[in-house]
């Protein structure tokens, strides 16, 4: 285990003297966020930010992991240093091309449902996708209060400002969609309470994030975006969380992030880097460049990285099945 130098006031009692002495004692490794394990080990640095990986649930984590309470604040408000926040046009333009490629699956899962809570609504386009369902009570949540005001007329619904931890109502839902969402909340306990909370019995909470092999590289991203995000599953993390907060999983797919990286509607969405915004355009106009670039991508860091669709439910509890 590393080991620090701290010191130690000693009494020379022959002498009547006090003094420093070096003492070599062990440092702690920092706590996983979600199991409390002190057993995790360095995976790589990004944007002057340490990722670690948890040897006993698998989650990687940044290190130092926030407090909670100041975390939503420092995110919205583009506090973060490195983190830049897309203008919202830009931001509406990127879901558009993003629910081309996703929205298919998702809305496999929201289909008979009469409530729908999207946590994390962004500019509302997949409420808005949904406005034609006029038996679907549709609610979204949005903490960045320039995103939630130009939503409300795309999504033309009801869009909130509150933290989903903090968030109250005695109505639940049939679906709640965290769509790379998950990675940004930083306190475990709480979204699974807020979830428990606000999913009606036999509801679905449809997950879009990432997991990460053991052999995930710094290269497998040119950028991982921590601390703006603040966690990734490992490839047994999720049945971890189920275990801890009583839900089971009904649908988990995993695709290849190569696959999604290298999809034409990805690179046709621009981000926040200038000089990667130019090589996106240029490899969209160049025949068979995404191809190329994935069949070397796959070949040097193929399998590592995989952007996963995860639908949860609560386990129901019966009187045979509760704990005394």
């Amino acid at each position: 285990m590393p080991t620090a130098t701290t010191y130690d006031t000693r009494v020379h009692a022959h002498r009547g003297l006090t003094h420093r002495t070096r003492v070599a004692r062990p440092s702690l490794q920092p706590l996983c966020p979600l199991c409390a394990s002190r057993e995790n080990n360095g995976a790589f640095s990004d944007n002057g930010c340490e990722l670690r990986s948890c040897n006993h649930c698998g989650l990687f984590f940044v290190n130092p992991y926030p407090r909670s309470h100041k975390r939503h604040g420092e995110l919205t408000g583009g506090a973060i240093e490195g983190i830049g926040l897309l203008d919202c046009e830009r931001r509406y333009a990127g879901e558009k091309l993003y629910y081309q490629r996703h929205f298919e699956l998702i809305e496999e899962e929201i289909r008979g449902a009469q409530s729908f809570l999207d946590v994390g609504c962004g500019t509302g386009h997949l409420l808005e996708k949904l406005s034609d369902r006029c038996s679907l009570r549709r609610v979204g949540i949005e903490l960045n209060h320039e995103v939630a005001q130009f939503a409300r007329p795309k999504a033309r619904c009801e869009i909130l400002e509150v933290p989903f931890e903090e968030f109250t109502t005695s109505e639940r839902f049939d679906v709640i969609t965290l769509i790379n969402v998950f990675s940004h909340i930083p306190s475990f306990d709480g979204l699974f309470a807020a979830l428990n909370k606000a999913i009606a019995p036999g509801g679905k909470v449809i997950l879009r994030t990432s997991e990460m092999s053991p052999r995930v590289s710094r290269w497998n991203q040119v950028h991982w975006g921590i601390p703006d995000d603040l966690h990734f599953l490992g490839l047994d993390t999720l049945s971890f969380l189920c275990r801890r907060y009583g839900f089971e999983v009904r649908r988990h797919i995993r695709l290849a992030y190569e696959d999604e990286l290298f999809s034409r509607s990805r690179w046709l969405q621009m981000g926040r880097s200038r000089g990667l915004n130019l090589i996106k355009k240029l490899a969209v106009r160049t025949p068979g460049a995404l191809r190329a670039l994935r069949a070397a991508y796959r070949a040097a860091l193929g399998k590592r990285l995989f952007v996963s669709l995860i639908v949860l439910t609560p386990v129901q509890t019966t009187p045979e099945t509760q704990q005394p």
